[in-house]
């Protein structure tokens, strides 16, 4: 039984272009242009606070929540001059340090953004959208180095104008 349910799930995650995770994530939060998966409802509440720098209670707030998330998508495809069609992204959130030393990271196959909560603000989150911004944009994806020049001009520019 153990085996026919790790095929499935890897199998899933293949078909739904979703990574899989080791604890696997207990709940999702929609947004307009997201789907944020988190292990609890800490990380979650934590994710939120740390990009609006205010506390909220999410089960009370969820429209104030989401726009917190599509606020930074809509002011990097502003920055950007993209608004590519159709755009989706997942967000997962983790602790503590990622893969190869990182607190953040676009995973282009799967169009996911991979985000430590510990280390999570606004600019890091940006960032990361912005790598997926420019990868829907484009048929194909650009060199890293470009990427990475144009991620930095988000960085640069995301609250420059207020």
């Amino acid at each position: 039984m153990k085996r026919l349910l790790c095929g499935f799930l890897l199998l899933s995650a293949f078909f739904y272009n979703t990574p899989l995770l080791m604890a696997g994530p207990s709940g999702e939060f929609r947004t307009r242009y997201t789907t944020v998966y988190y292990s609890d409802k800490k990380d979650i509440d934590d994710f939120i606070w740390k990009l609006g720098g205010r506390k909220i209670d999410l089960g009370a707030a969820r429209d104030l929540a989401s726009n917190r998330i599509d606020r930074l998508v809509d002011r990097v495809e502003a920055i950007l001059d993209m608004q590519p069609k159709d755009f989706r992204i997942n967000i997962f959130l983790h602790r503590g340090i990622l893969e190869s030393e990182r607190i953040a990271f676009y995973d282009h196959k799967t169009k996911s953004i991979h985000i430590s909560v510990d280390y999570a603000t606004d600019g890091v989150a940006a960032h990361e959208i912005a790598h997926a911004v420019i990868n829907y944009h484009f048929s194909t994806p650009l060199p890293e180095k470009m990427q990475e020049i144009l991620t930095q001009y988000v960085d640069k520019y995301l609250w420059n104008d207020y």
